[in-house]
Order: C-alpha cells, then structure tokens, then sequence
C-alpha cells in the first residue's frame, strides 16, 4: 500500500517526536537553562513539553541553573500589592518583575517581603493595631501561584517575629513564628515568648515550647521579622545595647541559640561602637553582620564560633544623611538600598 502525502507528514513527524522525546536529559538542560516565564508559555504547544517540564525533576534542575546566575529580588517601597524587581549583581538597573497581590489578603495593609528562596518570596501584611495578627504568605512570582499560611496562635502585648528556613529542595521550608503569650509577673514588663513552626512538609502550625527572646526592630524595619538565613540557621538580632549586644538563632531541626554581638569597647566614642544601623546579611553563604558608623562601616564574619573583622571601609558613596533601609548580599557583593 502506498502512503498518501498526509500519512508521510504524520509518519515522519512522529518519529521525530520519538527521538525529541527519547533524548530527555538534552531536552530538560536546554529547557533548564530558560526563565520559569518562558518555559511556562511552552507548556500549551505540546503533550510531551507539558509533563516534561511540569515534575519536579526538572524542576530542581531549573532551579540548579538559575542558581548559577542568581539575581536580587527586591521590593523598593511598600505598596498595598507588592511590586517586585530584579537587579542582576555589579548592576544598577532593575526591571520589573512582578505584582504581587495575592486574593484574600488585608486589602488596606501594605505588604512587605521578608525572605526569598528558591524561587518564591515569603510576604506578610503590615499591623495597623496591637489586636491583628499577620497574614503570611508563600508566593511564586513567576507562575503567580500563592499560599496563605493558616493562622497561628494569638500573639499578646506585641506582633510576633518570623523567620523563614528553607532546605536544598525547591519545596522545603520551615516558617519560625515567636510570639509572646503573656506576662510571667502581673503589673511586671517581664514577658513569656513561645515558638511555632510551619512546615511545608505538614501544611500546618506546631509548638515548640518556649523560647528566651523576642527578635527587635531593626532599624527603620516597620516589622520585627528582618533576619538572614546563613548556613542553615535563621538568626535574628534581640538587643544592640553595650556592652555586647545579643542574637538569637534556630536551625532546620528546631534548635535555638543565643549569641553575642561582635564586643566593642565602652572606652571608644558612641559613633565607634555598635551602632541601630546594624544588619545580618548572608555574605558567600557565612553568617556576617554589618555596622554602620558616621563615615565607615565594619563587615564582621562568624568563623569557627567566634566573630572575625573582615572589612573595615570608609563610605565614600553615601550622603551622611543617607538613611540605609535594606541591607542584602550576593556572593562577593553589599548592596545598600536608602532612602534617597
């Protein structure tokens, strides 16, 4: 029997899909290699390309990828929906990324970003009075996918503070909330805190008893959550007062720690020593901390248990009256986000 015109078209084009689909391993790392916006429009052209690039095999392979170029998300001012940007590293111009506005949410409360991982950026709502409690969010930029957090315990006299965990795997994260349940003395300004823990893993909130401090304000945070996940430690700052001041840390095992600030001397002037405009950033995946002073600053990096001055430089870039909102890092990069 002799094959029609059509029947040679549909014989060929389905051998060639055969041999597409027989090479996978090229087919995932070419496909890794594209943006999740990108590799999402593909999706609807093709049965194979959809199940192909939909499993989370390739999904920790894109992730790998991107990871070899990784670029900053940020949120430059708090708008009722969050409009994210990215910045790629050495760089100064940004693009627009995303909005982020997830349905359901507080609809007259700004909304902050607070952590990014993996692809996805943890968001909460910010507190109007002492009676509200905040909506935490997980959201995807990219595929505009969003999950809000059941609500926890009620947190008394003061918000709670949150820190986010996550492991190598594109879905695995842990959301530490420390929140205070009341006073251990009446009539006394001593206060009781507690932490819960919300896996990815059980889609729940869980207790884990007690715990000595409340993370602080930092700066000009309008939240208490502004921490860093370094090493596999989420760590907060508690107090900045001399003579050395404290932090607090958890790991992905639920394991907390208190810690002491880098010392600096009460003989040296207020403007020398630890100063409000001091954050934790993770610097080349090393825990390291930052302080400001008038017309210097100092980076600090937590070798072997102790505290290490790596950097002490002048600001020759920045205003005296520039106020640091942000502080974040890359690999080998500081980047300052102010006011100005």
């Amino acid at each position: 029997m002799v094959e029609t015109r059509a029947q040679h078209r549909r014989r060929v084009t389905s051998q060639t899909w055969g041999k597409v689909e027989g090479a996978e391993d090229v087919f995932h790392d070419i496909f890794s290699r594209l943006s999740v916006r990108s590799i999402r429009s593909f999706k609807t052209v093709n049965r194979y390309w959809h199940a192909s690039i939909s499993n989370k095999h390739f999904a920790t392979k894109q992730l790998a990828q991107s990871r070899k170029k990784p670029s900053y998300i940020a949120c430059p001012r708090a708008y009722k929906a969050m409009k994210l940007y990215l910045l790629k590293p050495g760089k100064f111009n940004y693009r627009h990324h995303a909005t982020v506005d997830p349905p359901g949410r507080s609809a007259d409360h700004n909304m902050h970003m607070i952590a990014s991982f993996n692809g996805l950026v943890c968001c909460i709502n910010q507190l109007s009075d002492e009676n509200e409690d905040h909506q935490i969010w997980i959201c995807n930029p990219s595929t505009e996918e969003t999950l809000l957090l059941p609500q926890g315990r009620p947190s008394v006299w003061t918000e709670p503070s949150i820190g986010v965990a996550y492991g190598p795997d594109i879905s695995e994260y842990k959301i530490f909330r420390i929140f205070c349940v009341g006073k251990r003395n009446a009539g006394k300004g001593d206060y009781l805190y507690e932490c819960e823990v919300y896996s990815s893993s059980s889609g729940a909130w869980r207790g884990i008893g007690p715990v000595l401090h409340l993370p602080m304000y930092v700066c000009f945070s309008p939240h208490r959550s502004a921490h860093v996940f370094a090493g596999g430690k989420i760590y907060w700052l508690v107090s900045l007062e001399d003579p050395a001041g404290i932090m607090l840390s958890v790991d992905m095992e639920e394991n907390f720690e208190v810690m002491e600030l880098p010392y600096y001397s009460t003989d040296l002037r207020y403007e020398d020593r630890i100063t409000a405009a001091t954050y934790l950033i993770n610097l080349g995946g090393s825990l390291s901390l930052v302080v400001l002073h008038v017309d210097y600053f100092d980076v600090w990096e937590w070798k072997e248990a102790s505290w290490v001055l790596v950097i002490e430089d002048y600001l020759p870039f920045m205003d005296f009256c520039d106020i640091v909102l942000f502080m974040t890092s890359s690999e080998k990069e500081i980047l300052f986000v102010t006011d100005s």
